[in-house]
């Protein structure tokens, strides 16, 4: 389509929507249903976009992350930890855009690489995010007056929440799936060789219920069926066994149960995914952005097997592919200074290689990354760790993001704030749900089908679905331009 096409296609889609009063509900409700119709005229079907989630299993704790530099807010945030606070000279001066709250911010010396992200506006910070079904107060939270996340403070439930909006007991397809699907459903799926949803850190709730299903598969890439009948260094026995195995899945393909002929067709469809990623990877180019030692970072060497998958992506025949990556640990009850500063490094160094890489493949403004966690931990510390808390910061990175800005409402680090609902534990200002949804909308989806998957956002209000983050959906939402970005 020529500029000329764009012109009249927007100026067409303008007139008819001319008595669009944008500011109500109304208006949002319309131009959900009006998105992927006019992004499908204008070919931004075709544009192709990526969802990063970098998952801190354990409760990574924020407070040690970023830090108030104003003499008195540090000094209440000393008081609140002595033995865990990082001495104010040390810090990495941010200085957002927005949102600090009228308070000068640091960053963990560990975190340099994210520190340089942020100040070039390629990462934004999300505050104070975490599990909500409706706002809640400290008075609210006390008297129990309003609905509260199941089990609280607890591991495997806050995880289900976070991503799913379920909990251990009561689990439901996750949000990252359920992208997926809507995404399916709306044609821009046709095609893929793989499913959209890939981990590479096994099977996980947040992908969970995807109607294609998960593509899994090792940190370093597609295992193929050879690599898993070796044993140690030796070859000899790979090729027997691997005969004996087909003959077995050929057999499980005729038998007569239901059951068996099941188990055998998705064994066949793993080794095929398999085969076709291997290839597809390798016959990528390969990528020459630097990045830690292999073996050195665990988490750069599962991003750069991320970051050659994206580079495969036509071999792929993907137009959008949603990755998870985890990185254990972030329980730090004890010996947190140390483990922390570890973490924080590993994390910092991988996001800035990987984040260098998409900008290498050209997609760097088609990629966002962002973290998430089972929940924050509280702002005193027990000893020489932190306890299971509640609200945590969350970054989001990549060339799309509007960076340089804090987003949310950064808690006061002080133990009996109106946010503290016992040892520091910060009932969060923004709910998983706000970040999923701007998320989604970015991806791809509808207002409509936004709120289907994230139903308790009904709870929080109008525009509490999409937070302005991702400059490209700011354009399309607020301006209503749906030509392409070139």
């Amino acid at each position: 389509m020529s500029s000329n096409d764009y012109s009249k296609s927007r100026r067409r889609f303008l007139a008819q929507s001319s008595q669009i009063a944008l500011g109500s509900a109304a208006a949002w409700a319309t131009l959900g249903q009006l998105q992927m119709v006019q992004a499908s005229e204008l070919g931004l079907a075709e544009d192709y976009r990526a969802l990063v989630c970098i998952y801190l299993f354990g409760g990574a704790d924020s407070f040690n992350m970023v830090i108030p530099r104003t003499p008195a807010a540090f000094g209440s945030y000393q008081a609140a930890r002595p033995a865990l606070s990082i001495p104010q000279a040390s810090l990495l001066p941010i200085t957002p855009l927005s949102g600090d709250g009228g308070v000068q911010w640091g960053l963990h010396p560990a975190l340099s690489e994210i520190q340089g992200l942020f100040e070039s506006g390629r990462a934004g910070l999300l505050a104070n995010v975490g599990p909500l079904i409706t706002p809640t107060s400290k008075a609210a939270y006390s008297a129990r007056s309003v609905p509260l996340p199941p089990e609280l403070f607890s591991h495997v439930d806050q995880q289900a929440y976070s991503m799913s909006m379920g909990s251990e007991t009561a689990a439901r397809a996750g949000w990252g799936g359920k992208i997926a699907d809507r995404m399916a459903a709306a044609g821009l799926l046709v095609g893929a060789g793989l499913p959209t949803s890939i981990s590479l850190s096994g099977t996980n709730m947040w992908q969970g219920g995807a109607a294609d299903g998960i593509y899994t598969m090792g940190g370093s890439g597609p295992t193929r069926i050879n690599d898993t009948l070796r044993t140690s260094n030796t070859w000899s026995r790979v090729v027997p066994r691997r005969d004996a195995f087909y003959k077995l899945l050929d057999a499980a393909k005729r038998d007569s149960s239901l059951f068996t002929r099941e188990h055998a067709r998705i064994s066949q469809r793993a080794l095929d995914f398999s085969e076709f990623a291997f290839n597809a990877l390798n016959s990528a180019p390969a990528i020459t952005t630097p990045f830690p030692v292999a073996g050195q970072n665990r988490l750069a060497d599962t991003l750069k097997t991320v970051a050659r998958t994206i580079a495969a992506r036509e071999a792929l025949g993907q137009k959008r592919q949603i990755f998870f990556v985890g990185l254990g640990g972030w329980d730090t009850h004890d010996n947190m200074l140390p483990d922390h500063q570890r973490l924080l490094r590993t994390l910092s160094e991988a996001s800035a290689a990987f984040y260098n890489a998409t900008v290498e493949l050209g997609v760097s403004d088609k990629v966002t990354s962002f973290t998430m966690t089972d929940f924050g931990r509280t702002l005193n510390n027990n000893g020489d760790g932190t306890d299971h808390g509640w609200g945590g910061h969350s970054w989001i990175i990549g060339g799309d993001v509007v960076g340089r800005r804090i987003y949310g409402q950064m808690p006061e680090m002080r133990l009996g704030s109106d946010r503290d609902v016992g040892r520091g534990r910060m009932i969060p200002t923004t709910a998983i749900e706000q970040l999923g949804s701007t998320l989604s909308r970015w991806f791809g989806l509808r207002q409509g089908d936004a709120m289907d998957i994230f139903p308790n956002l009904r709870n929080f209000g109008t525009g509490a679905d999409y937070l302005p983050m991702l400059a490209s959906s700011n354009q399309l939402l607020n301006e209503i331009d749906f030509r392409r970005r070139r």
